[in-house]
């Protein structure tokens, strides 16, 4: 697999997962493909087609207060133009309900797989994301 190929991937896991803490959620479009499909590991636990994930992404990313993540053991299999991206997501920090005032701590780990695929530009774009809640 193309060394480039394996950094830039991994630079857009890293870097969408930022968009979280920088609350830069118009930029969550950027990196998806349009026929983005989603399994959560928060419910509601449906597959959601890309204008019900980009709505809940946004959402959540924008309730996240105080938020940190980390991710372990990143593997990527890269196959002509499409990519399999396999880690531990370990995300902490608080959901806010701006309608009550109130926060709920979170301290998740989940495993995660991510689709992706070379678009005709050349840009690597997230087609499916499952993730898959850890015990603990």
């Amino acid at each position: 697999m193309p060394a480039t190929d394996s950094a830039e991937i991994r630079d857009i896991i890293y870097n969408y997962f930022q968009l979280a803490k920088t609350k830069e959620i118009e930029k969550i479009e950027e990196f998806l493909d349009t026929g983005f499909t989603k399994f959560g590991d928060s419910p509601p636990y449906d597959r959601r087609d890309f204008e019900r994930a980009l709505m809940l992404e946004q959402l959540q990313f924008a309730s996240l207060s105080d938020y940190d993540f980390k991710i372990e053991d990143l593997k990527t299999e890269v196959m002509g133009d499409s990519a399999i991206a396999t880690f531990v997501l370990q995300v902490t920090g608080m959901i806010v309900d701006d309608y009550s005032f109130r926060g709920t701590t979170i301290d998740n780990k989940a495993r995660v797989t991510v689709v992706m695929h070379k678009d005709k530009n050349g840009r690597w774009k997230m087609v499916h994301q499952h993730l898959s809640k850890l015990a603990g």
